[in-house]
């Protein structure tokens, strides 16, 4: 089992997480600079961040994966130090194209991940590399295996044909792709008095039609609902 989080109260939670089954982490941190991290978060918590980074470590979480949204003119010359960040602590570095969702999302630009991924590569005689998950990272691996780093490009080389995933709301949506608005409403399903097994019908009936691909690119004022709303 394995969980995305901000890690703003890991250090307090790691132990019993660890001990509940818990044994994988995928942690949001964009920058190493507390004044760039209060800027792009709107709080000044990178300190409890890196504690509970330390925390997961100790507490034997494997692998612990470091998301870290590229973006251009605000972190991309961060990434070095974030690299070196991941060699010392054995995780996982997973660099990020912001997907333009919402009116925020289309405020961003996206760092050049195919030239970084290129002077990374050069850098540490990176190879591909397969990682445990399933998801949409493309990964690349130091020939001694002290670093591997992921790159999830949505835009840029997307990849919608093998995409197996889909996001369940707090509302109790089901969302079917990240660039579509295709929903089904499981909360109005389970409160209609379905059975397990109609429940599991109808998640499965929704991912057969799953959308074919995004439209960001070809349609980018479409979606309108922000990531924040769709959740994980």
């Amino acid at each position: 089992m394995s969980l995305t989080t901000n890690a703003t109260q890991l250090a307090r939670l790691a132990g019993g997480l660890r001990q509940t089954g818990v044994t994988r982490l995928n942690v949001s941190l964009d920058t190493l600079d507390r004044s760039r991290f209060e800027a792009i978060t709107g709080r000044d918590a990178l300190p409890d961040v890196l504690a509970g980074l330390a925390a997961a470590r100790a507490a034997g979480f494997a692998p612990i994966k470091i998301n870290m949204m590229a973006l251009a003119e605000v972190n991309e010359r961060e990434i070095d130090a974030m690299v070196d960040y991941c060699i010392a602590m054995g995780f996982v570095l997973r660099l990020i194209e912001p997907m333009p969702m919402g009116s925020a999302g289309r405020a961003v630009r996206a760092a050049d991940l195919g030239a970084i991924r290129a002077r990374l590569q050069a850098r540490y005689g990176l190879v591909d590399a397969l990682v445990a998950g399933g998801g949409p990272a493309r990964y690349l691996r130091a020939p001694d295996g002290r670093f591997t780093v992921g790159f999830i490009t949505p835009l840029s080389q997307h990849f919608c044909a093998t995409c197996n995933r889909v996001r369940l709301s707090a509302e109790g949506m089901l969302y079917l792709c990240l660039g579509q608005e295709d929903a089904v409403d499981l909360k109005a399903v389970v409160r209609a008095g379905a059975s397990a097994a109609e429940l599991q019908a109808c998640i499965a009936a929704a991912v057969r039609r799953k959308p074919e691909r995004h439209e960001f690119n070809a349609s980018p004022h479409k979606l309108v609902r922000m990531m924040a709303k769709t959740g994980g």
